[in-house]
């Protein structure tokens, strides 16, 4: 399905803001049957989330895996390099003495 934007962009890169409206937009631009369903599908996909993680043992890694990933990334310009299994292990352990210096490293980046 391709949806037509109700207001003109301009690719011109010298042009502030590429003609955007000024916000608050108009309702009409956002209030719309297929938002709305979106809308649903989100809050139900969430809903879902919300119900398995309870079985998560600890949440807090599921949330930060992306922070995670983004700090072995980068890390890994600087050729410091970390599986995900020790990354994942580094963030669960409490002592951080314990830890290899390449996790450790990867965890005080992010």
């Amino acid at each position: 399905m391709h949806l037509s934007m109700p207001y003109p962009i301009n690719p011109d890169r010298n042009v502030l803001w590429n003609a955007m409206p000024n916000l608050p937009i108009a309702e009409e631009l956002f209030e719309d049957v297929a938002i709305y369903k979106q809308l649903g599908n989100a809050k139900a996909a969430l809903g879902r989330l919300q119900g398995r993680s309870i079985a998560i043992p600890n949440q807090g890694l599921l949330i930060n895996t992306i922070s995670l990933q983004e700090a072995k990334a980068s890390s890994a310009v600087e050729n410091i390099f970390t599986t995900d299994d020790e990354l994942y292990k580094a963030y669960s352990e409490q002592n951080v003495q314990q830890l290899n210096s390449s996790a450790k490293e990867i965890l005080f980046y992010r």
